[in-house]
């Protein structure tokens, strides 16, 4: 699982202190949810560019702009650094700024949960082993 942000936010911050993580998919109209949890690296500048030159022109400008979780005085503010990139990189392709790109989610462990009655929930859990998967049932 793979997803892209700026270095500088705080969810980056918080991977670079502690890279266990988790992802949780919850569709409660559906009464289920995925929890994916294991280790999260930084994908590499090549693969963050590929990707980055896939994105709108105006997300370009946007990654250069934000300032990803810091504080923001008003909207005006970031308008203005728009602004600013925008004329920085007319009439050229905008590169891949060295604060921004990936950062990739390697499973060790699936949860599917699938809610019922009185709270007597389904839950099956996949962990990662040196042969493959293994699967367990799990009370609610």
């Amino acid at each position: 699982f793979t997803f892209y942000t700026n270095y500088g936010s705080q969810k980056a911050s918080e991977i670079d202190r502690n890279p266990h993580a988790a992802l949780c998919f919850h569709w409660p109209i559906l009464q289920r949810q995925v929890r994916i949890s294991g280790k999260v690296e930084r994908v590499s500048e090549d693969e963050s560019r590929d990707y980055f030159v896939t994105r709108s022109r105006a997300s370009q400008l946007g990654a250069w702009a934000s300032k990803q979780s810091k504080n923001l005085s008003d909207r005006a503010e970031l308008e203005t650094r728009v602004r600013t990139y925008r004329e920085k990189f007319s009439g050229d392709n905008v590169p891949l700024p060295m604060f921004w790109g990936g950062y990739r989610l390697e499973p060790d462990q699936i949860e599917f949960w699938q809610g019922r009655a009185d709270r007597l929930h389904d839950r099956i859990l996949f962990k990662r082993s040196s042969d493959g998967w293994e699967s367990e049932r799990l009370y609610p």
